[in-house]
């Protein structure tokens, strides 16, 4: 008897359960036709004229999930705003009714929508951005008077944002060709791997979160991280207390190029490097830096110009006699940290086709008065000047009747006092 009873509530169980899922199978079919034609009612209402049109509509009321196959909006003058092969939004089934059945927004809650392979235009550059993978998360509640009333009050509530893109990329791309970008440039610009963000807002601890925010191509990778605290209600009387933020960026890619000589300069890099890092606390708006490092290389960057483009340059730059036809930068370097108000540079360094530069300097900051600043010691080196930036110094040495501090061929600058004005070892002025 015992197992008998046993599978009889196994039958039970499983009769029960196929009962649920065969209603909400029905059930969902039942309103799914009902959402799509609310849907594209509201959607209607905020693109004026525009016409919009579904595949298909899938409703899961069991699991609060609604897919869209086959989203289409078009102007009224034929101009695909958005499409998308499938789109799965969740949220509860009451909420999403509530939302479409309102003639005016009055409140949004917790949701997510997950797209795929979609298409939205971008009016200012005429041009279509692809996405083949976009995820949207918000976890919070706003109010229709949270929003009106953000000038004078932040809301109540914790909320959240989530965005993870994958396969991003424009369809057309006329503004980069306008900029002179090659069709094998275009290809290799125009492609996003990955992008992410987190966007955090805490009303009872008055800070607002920026995290895990990335961007890779096969070109480059940025990511970011910050934190910002604030007193006070609302935008009109908010005040930032503190922030602290580290970025990085880097390429991927050796030997980048694009443009055009003639158009706008040719240009190719073929390293990039920064990292900046910062902790700020602010006093009556005035900054007050705790901490700070940068960190930036850049190696062999060059712009060529050609044709009535070079000819336009050179006109302007003539008084210097420099010839434009090719600028190059072999290296740009730079390392400093500001610690305890002191501004150390490490290393700055520059050497290019117009001259080569050598820079260190320890700098007394006065951060409620910027230009009280002092030079404890900084030295400049100037070396390897172009034909053109040599014969100018000489004229300006013969005006002022006076040499600039050298040794060898390099200007030697040896500074120190007041930034506005500093004192410069050996001359006067």
């Amino acid at each position: 008897m015992y197992p008998m009873k046993k599978t009889r509530i196994l039958i039970t169980v499983v009769l029960i359960v196929a009962g649920l899922l065969i209603g909400n199978w029905i059930y969902g079919n039942i309103l799914s036709k009902k959402i799509e034609n609310q849907l594209e009612r509201q959607i209607e209402l905020v693109f004026e004229g525009a016409e919009v049109t579904f595949d298909k509509v899938n409703v899961n009321p069991l699991f609060s999930k609604l897919e869209f196959y086959g989203l289409q909006i078009v102007s009224d003058d034929g101009v695909e705003l958005f499409s998308s092969t499938e789109a799965k939004l969740g949220m509860p089934y009451s909420e999403a009714m509530r939302l479409l059945k309102s003639k005016n927004f009055e409140e949004v809650k917790t949701f997510s929508i997950h797209l795929f392979d979609s298409a939205v235009f971008i009016e200012g550059v005429d041009d279509k951005l692809l996405v083949d993978d976009l995820y949207f998360s918000f976890k919070g509640h706003l109010t229709k008077q949270d929003l009106e009333q953000l000038n004078d009050k932040f809301p109540d509530q914790k909320q959240a944002v989530k965005v993870d893109a994958k396969g991003l990329s424009f369809a057309d791309t006329p503004w980069m060709d306008a900029l002179g970008f090659t069709s094998e440039q275009i290809n290799r610009f125009n492609k996003i791997d990955k992008l992410t963000a987190d966007l955090r807002f805490n009303p009872d601890k008055q800070i607002i979160q920026l995290n895990d925010v990335l961007l890779h191509s096969p070109l480059a990778t940025y990511t970011s991280v910050g934190e910002l605290s604030y007193e006070g209600e609302g935008l009109e009387k908010m005040k930032v207390t503190h922030s602290s933020s580290s970025i990085e960026l880097k390429l991927n890619d050796k030997g980048i190029e694009w443009g055009d000589p003639e158009t706008n300069g040719k240009y190719s890099l073929d390293n990039l490097y920064v990292k900046m890092d910062g902790d700020v606390s602010y006093e009556d708006s005035l900054p007050q830096i705790h901490s700070q490092s940068t960190q930036l290389l850049l190696e062999n960057l060059s712009v060529e110009y050609a044709g009535a483009k070079k000819a336009e340059l050179e006109a302007q730059t003539a008084l210097l006699g420099l010839k434009m036809d090719k600028l190059t930068v072999k290296k740009l370097a730079i390392s400093s940290k500001i610690e305890n108000d002191l501004l150390v540079i490490s290393q700055g360094e520059l050497l290019s086709s117009l001259m080569n530069a050598e820079l260190e300097a320890k700098i007394k900051i006065d951060e409620r008065h910027h230009k009280a600043s002092q030079i404890e010691k900084a030295t400049l080196i100037v070396s390897e000047l172009a034909p053109g930036i040599e014969n100018a110094l000489t004229t300006f040495e013969l005006m002022t009747m006076q040499s600039l501090p050298r040794k060898g061929k390099s200007i030697v600058l040896e500074m120190s006092g007041d930034v506005t004005r500093p004192t410069i070892k050996g001359l006067r002025y």
